[in-house]
């Protein structure tokens, strides 16, 4: 009786074949953060005078891309919260207001600045000090983020 050994032979070249068939697998590359056209600028975090209360960051942003864009939230690292704010005039009284997302127009710059819109910032890293930088993010209506350094400054806005 003869044994047959041809197809276990023909299955161990087969595999010998699929094996210098390999191919090298190129890392994926990383969906870009941020959105076209959206530049960040000035950016500053403004220590409070007093400990435990809150910080203000302000910024200068522009849409100059193509895409409608509408900030939803802003995060900074050193800090628990971050809350889009506006100074309302009411009848000559002044007060804070927590802000609807904001529509950025193509090209019509906005500035985050004292007495206007600014992101009050709480419950700061107590090592966070005029100097430092740090890191905001804001987040876009549909999810996408967008990062930049914040500059840390003492009480009143100089380090």
């Amino acid at each position: 009786m003869k044994k047959t050994y041809i197809a276990p032979l023909a299955l161990a070249f087969a595999v010998a074949g699929l094996s210098a068939c390999k191919q090298e697998s190129a890392p994926a590359e990383a969906a870009p953060e941020g959105i076209a056209g959206v530049e960040i600028s000035n950016a500053r975090l403004v220590l409070p005078a007093v400990k435990g209360n809150p910080g203000a960051l302000y910024f200068d942003i522009v849409n100059a891309g193509d895409e409608f864009v509408a900030m939803r939230a802003v995060a900074v690292t050193g800090a628990k919260e971050a809350m889009m704010h506006e100074t309302i005039d009411e009848g000559g009284t002044t007060r804070m207001a927590a802000m609807a997302p904001l529509s950025l127009d193509k090209g019509v710059p906005v500035s985050f600045a004292p007495g206007g819109k600014h992101v009050m910032v709480m419950d700061l890293d107590e090592n966070l000090a005029a100097g430092d930088t740090t890191e905001a993010t804001i987040t876009f209506a549909g999810g996408d983020k967008q990062s930049f350094p914040v500059k840390v400054e003492a009480p009143g806005g100089s380090d």
